[in-house]
C-alpha cells in the first residue's frame, strides 16, 4: 500500500529539483545549470509485445539453498544495444523468479570479451558505471 512517506520520498524531487544538484555530486555527475527537470509518466508497462530472449537461462540449486539464476549469452561482436538488454535481462529475471542473477557473457574473441566485461553505463555520464545511492535515517552510503 502506497504511503504518504513512500510519496514523500520522491515527490520531493519532482516539487524541488533543485535538490538533485548534491544528489548528483554525491554519485559525481554535475549537472548542468540550466538542466530542466520535468515529470513524465510513471507507467513502464509495455502496450505492444516486446519480445526479448536469452540465449541460455538456467536456474543452478545450491546445497546450501542460495539458488541462482545463470543467465548465458553468445556474443561475436561488439553491439551498442546490448547494454541495454543485458540490463533488462537481469531486472527482469529478478523481479519474475525473485532470484540473483549472474550474467556470463560468452565471446569468441579478446576484443569482444574486454568490451562485454564492462563497464557499461544506462546512465547520462558515458564510461561511468551506474551508481546507487541509499540515504537512511540522515546517512548515505553509495555502491
Amino acid at each position: 500500500m502506497v504511503t504518504s512517506a513512500h510519496e514523500g520520498m520522491h515527490r520531493i524531487f519532482q516539487e524541488r529539483p533543485e535538490i538533485l544538484t548534491p544528489v548528483f555530486g554525491v554519485l559525481g555527475i554535475a549537472l548542468p545549470e540550466k538542466a530542466t527537470v520535468d515529470a513524465i509518466a510513471t507507467d513502464v508497462t509495455e502496450t505492444r509485445p516486446l519480445e526479448r530472449r536469452i540465449d541460455t537461462l538456467l536456474r543452478i540449486g545450491t546445497s546450501d539453498g542460495d539458488d541462482f539464476l545463470l543467465a548465458v549469452e553468445a556474443q561475436e561482436r561488439r553491439d551498442a544495444k546490448k547494454a541495454s538488454s543485458w540490463a533488462y535481462y537481469i531486472a527482469h529475471l529478478q523481479a519474475k523468479y525473485g532470484l540473483p542473477v549472474l550474467l556470463l557473457v560468452v565471446c569468441r574473441d579478446r576484443p569482444t570479451a574486454k568490451w562485454a566485461a564492462g563497464p557499461s553505463t544506462a546512465g547520462p555520464a558515458a564510461g561511468r558505471p551506474s551508481g546507487r545511492i541509499h540515504w537512511s535515517r540522515g546517512r548515505k552510503t553509495c555502491r
